[in-house]
């Protein structure tokens, strides 16, 4: 009697279903990929300082659109490098609005130094002589002086404990603003709940600068965007500057911003923390003069930027602005935004850089003032450790495919159960997602996503083919099997619930 054995085309027609599930998931993989981010052709401006400008960017540093001004001898010269937007955007210029983040921290350490001038505060007025009628939870805090805060030596927390939690954290990553609705009150009850920890050492805090912005304010008896429009903006006809509490009112016309694996991010703004950042936007036209003025010594408040503290990495501090290796500096970084101005005393020479994306422009603007910056093999160097783990993550997605292709002849890699099917479909959800999000992709091609993506869904459905065939849990021990499959499961959903909450939280 013959016997006909049916095995080989029922793996020819799971073969045909995989390749073209893959060749599917594929295509549509290719429309969702990440978008890698470079700097566009584009130029406007002073062409020889553009030249200079796309030389030392480095190309996967990650930037879209650039803004630039260069202080000489008291003449400003301006360029523009770049789009606005990653699609359908218009090349950026010297009237392109920018969020500059901290260097707002820079200005309100200016109105300091402006108020201390006109001897409406002094240097060592304390927080708790400001607010009187709040109740500090440490001494330490309602005695901390302007001059501290200032100079970032108050020990007060850089956020307060209610952002304190890795979905914050992963929000802020993923492009959310992590400020929106706090309002001054809010700031001053975070600042008066926390503790002073290691007072008088050097150590960053926007919840200490945002508390200095609103100290200040409620001083002068106005809003702290008041207060900045009138005591510098208006003096120095910085028109197109504006501080905003509500992402409602961020300029129309304004670039947009993206983390560099080319998500869209959200604008920062709130009324608590304009003074640290969270609502600021300029042109590096108007930041130009700012800075003209700062050099020269005009600017309301330029004493802010003579160095008076030590800091632990070797620069010296006044209020808020930093002294490197002869340059005096601030930057700022938001969600979807860098910023940089900075100056040379002694050659009477400033830089400003503002950027739309999260790559720093620290080292261009360093650059500028003729200073030394990382190599393209450091910058390499730094970047490798994220570009690996976004590797790791498509590596381990696509393996879905590979688990459940095993047969029972590999005796080193056992046959999938249910259980293994189950678990590595989740799991490739997940990695997947995490790295779409927040992938190296300003470094990797982007087109890697898209296949290890393919390759899941191949997995996948292979995987849905074999299911009736498959134990639920192979082994000789099934209860140890439900408890290891169940424990990664679990895993995998939290890590997919915070990055589902940080979304959420946009």
């Amino acid at each position: 009697m013959t016997t006909t054995n049916t095995h080989p085309p029922r793996r020819r027609r799971r073969t045909t279903v995989v390749i073209a599930a893959v060749a599917v998931g594929l295509l549509l993989a290719t429309l969702a990929m990440p978008r890698g981010i470079r700097l566009g052709d584009e130029g406007t401006g002073d062409a020889e300082l553009a030249r200079t400008v796309r030389q030392a960017a480095w190309p996967s540093a990650g930037h879209l659109g650039l803004s630039v001004a260069l202080i000489e001898n008291g003449a400003v010269r301006t360029a523009g490098l770049g789009t606005t937007r990653l699609s359908g955007g218009r090349p950026v210029d010297d009237r392109t609005r920018f969020e500059f983040g901290s260097v707002t921290k820079a200005m309100t350490a200016m109105l300091l130094a402006d108020m201390v001038t006109r001897k409406e505060v002094s240097p060592q007025t304390t927080v708790g002589e400001i607010f009187p009628d709040t109740a500090f939870r440490d001494p330490a805090v309602a005695g901390t002086s302007l001059e501290e805060l200032a100079s970032q030596r108050s020990g007060i927390p850089s956020i307060p404990s209610s952002l304190d939690g890795p979905a914050t954290l992963l929000a802020s990553m993923i492009g959310s603003n992590p400020y929106g609705g706090f309002t001054p009150r809010d700031v001053i009850d975070d600042a008066a709940g926390s503790r002073a920890v290691d007072k008088g050492r050097v150590v960053y805090s926007n919840l200490g600068f945002a508390l200095l912005g609103q100290a200040l304010a409620a001083r002068a008896g106005t809003s702290y965007q008041d207060l900045l429009r009138r005591r510098i903006l208006e003096p120095l006809g910085m028109r197109d500057t504006v501080v905003v509490g509500d992402p409602a009112d961020v300029p129309a016309d304004g670039a947009r911003g993206y983390i560099t694996s080319g998500h869209e991010t959200e604008f920062f703004a709130s009324d608590g923390y304009v003074p640290t950042g969270a609502g600021g936007w300029s042109t590096s036209a108007d930041l130009g003069r700012f800075l003209a003025a700062t050099l020269n010594g005009t600017a309301p408040g330029a004493d802010a930027t003579r160095p008076r503290w030590d800091a632990p990495d070797g620069s010296r501090i006044g209020y808020a602005w930093r002294t490197t290796d002869g340059i005096t500096w601030h930057d700022g970084s938001t969600a979807g935004f860098s910023s940089f101005v900075g100056f040379d005393p002694a050659l009477k020479r400033g830089a400003v850089v503002l950027g739309n994306t999260s790559a720093s422009v620290v080292y261009l603007g360093m650059r500028l003032l003729g200073r030394d910056a990382p190599t393209p093999s450091e910058r390499l160097t730094a970047e490798l450790p994220m570009a690996a783990v976004t590797l790791l993550c498509l590596a381990a997605a696509a393996r879905t495919l590979e688990v459940t292709a095993r047969r029972r002849s590999r005796r080193l890699l056992p046959e999938p159960d249910r259980l293994k099917v189950a678990s590595m479909t989740w799991r490739a959800i997940v990695l997947l997602s995490l790295a779409w999000t927040i992938g190296s992709w300003k470094l990797l091609w982007p087109p890697l996503w898209a296949l290890a993506a393919a390759l899941s869904v191949g997995g996948v459905a292979l995987g849905v083919l074999r299911w009736s065939r498959l134990p639920t849990a192979r082994g000789p021990r099934p209860r140890l099997r439900w408890v290891t499959s169940t424990a990664s499961v679990l895993l995998w959903t939290a890590a997919g619930a915070l990055l589902a909450t940080a979304w959420l939280a946009r």
